[in-house]
């Protein structure tokens, strides 16, 4: 599978697919003829002229196909941190599969969203996480699903992305060139790699015009780039004392910001609150007068 390509292994949203794409096509290898995205901005389309050509080959091959990187003497991993986990799981849940999952309607339709082979293990832990639910039922409340997903931001160390990255391990003898996941949201960061990429490989990359257009249609797709910066500021607003509107938040938002909170304050927020806070005066009120202790 893997004979004479150079894998590039990923967690699933961390843009694997269009680095190969961008790789593939302005090292002038392979190119995707017929556009390079899908109508929601995954680089998963491809045609058998270019898999036939190319030489960078993206997968989950930690995950799926471990056994297939003993055979190579180099590869690119994509890594990102803990700080990222807000925007990755946004990101993944929307482009997997090409499914367009948005987090922020997920209590709509929750199980036939999520009853397939990429997320029946989440549908299942969300089930027996909250055994009230009726499996019966194919909405689940927002507020159940803003409780499950905080634990995660809570603590990076058990989210589920996290525990996959720690599983990218590699031989010794390989060598490895590491992309990361911020570069990705950055030209001159994303510039300055792809040229100590060239170093790593021994290759010259054409930054033409076209590739500068072809990374901005490429961001120009993702509507979380500013998700975790909107949250971080209420958090500091709280921490303040400062009183301002919060503004409309994602599903995963909520749950991110519940999360910090209950690290910072050491108290636990609201479970069954199907409408989340429009002030920050509010929040910070729970968390000083209602809130119960950890």
């Amino acid at each position: 599978m893997l004979h004479n390509k150079i894998p590039i292994d990923f967690v699933a949203g961390s843009h694997g697919h269009f680095l190969e794409n961008v790789l593939n096509k302005y090292f002038n290898i392979a190119d995707v003829a017929g556009g390079a995205f899908t109508s929601i901005g995954t680089s998963h389309y491809v045609t058998d002229s270019y898999v036939n050509n190319r030489l960078f080959y993206a997968e989950h091959w930690s995950e799926k196909f471990m056994s297939e990187l003993n055979n190579v003497s180099q590869l690119i991993s994509i890594r990102f941190e803990q700080e990222d986990l807000l925007l990755l799981s946004s990101v993944s849940l929307l482009r997997a599969a090409d499914l367009a999952l948005d987090n922020n309607n997920l209590e709509v339709d929750t199980v036939a969203k999520l009853n397939n082979r990429f997320y029946q293990d989440t549908l299942a832990l969300i089930h027996h996480s909250y055994p009230f639910l009726q499996k019966t039922d194919n909405n689940i409340p927002r507020y159940v699903l803003r409780e499950f997903y905080k634990f995660g931001f809570r603590d990076p160390g058990i989210n589920g992305y996290w525990i996959k990255q720690k599983n990218l391990r590699y031989k010794n003898s390989c060598k490895v060139f590491y992309f990361n996941f911020k570069d990705f949201y950055n030209i001159d960061l994303f510039v300055e790699r792809i040229n100590k990429l060239e170093l790593f490989l021994g290759r010259t990359f054409d930054f033409s015009s076209e590739f500068y257009k072809q990374y901005q249609q490429f961001i120009s797709f993702i509507p979380y780039v500013n998700h975790k910066e909107m949250c971080d500021h209420v958090i500091s607003c709280i921490q303040q004392g400062a009183d301002i509107n919060v503004p409309n938040l994602s599903l995963f938002q909520e749950s991110y910001i519940n999360g910090q909170l209950e690290k910072i304050f050491n108290k636990e927020m609201p479970f069954h609150q199907d409408r989340y806070f429009t002030s920050t005066k509010d929040m910070l009120y729970y968390l000083i007068n209602q809130a119960p202790n950890l």
